[in-house]
C-alpha cells in the first residue's frame, strides 16, 4: 500500500507534484500540510500534529467531514512529519512519499531526510520529493529510474559506508568506501535511464536533482 504524507513545507507546482499522488491509497496530513490538499486534489484520511500551523477553518471543515484527527502536545520528542510517517507505516504502507517536506527551514528539511531511516529500518520504501529533488536512503541496494542525463548525488549518512557499487552512473564505483564529511559522491550523472546503487555496510542518502 502506498501512502502520501503531506508536510507544511513549500510546494511550488501542484501540477508537477500530483504525479507523486498516483496510486496512493492513504493520505496523511501533518498539521499545516492540510494547506496542500486542495492544490493536490486530495482529501486527507488522517490529520496529525499539535496544530500550531494548520488553518483552523480548514481543519474544522475536515473534522466536520469526518476526517480522523490525532492531536499531540506541542512539547513533544518528535516532529509532526515523523508522526505522520510512523502513522503511515502503522497503517500498513510499504511505500511512502513525503511531500512538502523540503522547504526553507533547513532544520526541518534535514530532519525529514533523517526520518527516512526509520522507514528503512522497518522495510518500508520512503522518499522525499519536490519539484527539484527526490531523496532516498539505502542500506543495501536500491534501483531507481531518474532518466539518462539526470544528476545523482550519493552521500553517506553514517560515519562510513562500505562496499559501495553503482551501475548506470558516469563515475562508477565498485566496492568503494565513503566517509561522512567528504564530498566524493556529489553530482554524478546517469548514463542510463535506470541506475542501481548498493553497499555492504552503512547508510547512504541518494539525491536525484531535477534541475
Amino acid at each position: 500500500m502506498k501512502a502520501a504524507v503531506l508536510c507544511s513545507g513549500s510546494i511550488e507546482d501542484y501540477s508537477f507534484t500530483r504525479k507523486y499522488i498516483s496510486g496512493v491509497t492513504k493520505v496523511i496530513c501533518c498539521d499545516g500540510g492540510i494547506r496542500h490538499c486542495d492544490g493536490l486534489g486530495v482529501l486527507p484520511d488522517l490529520i496529525v500534529g499539535d496544530f500550531d500551523s494548520a488553518d483552523s477553518v480548514q481543519l474544522e471543515a475536515y473534522i466536520s467531514m469526518g476526517v480522523d484527527i490525532v492531536r499531540v502536545p506541542a512539547e513533544k520528542d518528535f516532529t509532526d512529519g515523523e508522526l505522520g510517517l510512523m502513522r503511515a507505516i502503522e497503517a500498513g504502507a510499504d511505500e511512502v512519499v513525503i511531500l512538502g517536506g523540503i522547504g526553507s527551514r533547513i532544520d526541518h528539511t534535514l530532519t525529514n531526510c533523517h526520518i527516512l531511516i526509520k522507514a528503512l529500518k522497518r522495510g518500508v520504501r520512503a522518499f522525499l520529493a519536490n519539484e527539484h529533488n527526490e531523496i532516498y536512503v539505502v542500506d543495501d541496494i536500491i534501483s531507481l529510474s531518474p532518466g539518462k542525463g539526470s544528476t545523482v548525488s550519493v552521500i553517506p549518512l553514517t560515519t562510513e559506508a562500505l562496499g559501495i557499487s553503482t551501475k548506470g552512473l558516469y563515475y562508477s564505483l565498485k566496492g568503494a568506501s565513503m566517509h561522512i564529511g567528504e564530498s566524493l559522491g556529489v553530482s554524478n550523472v546517469c548514463t542510463e535511464d535506470n541506475i542501481e546503487i548498493s553497499l555492504s555496510q552503512g547508510i547512504l542518502m541518494i539525491i536525484i536533482a531535477k534541475d
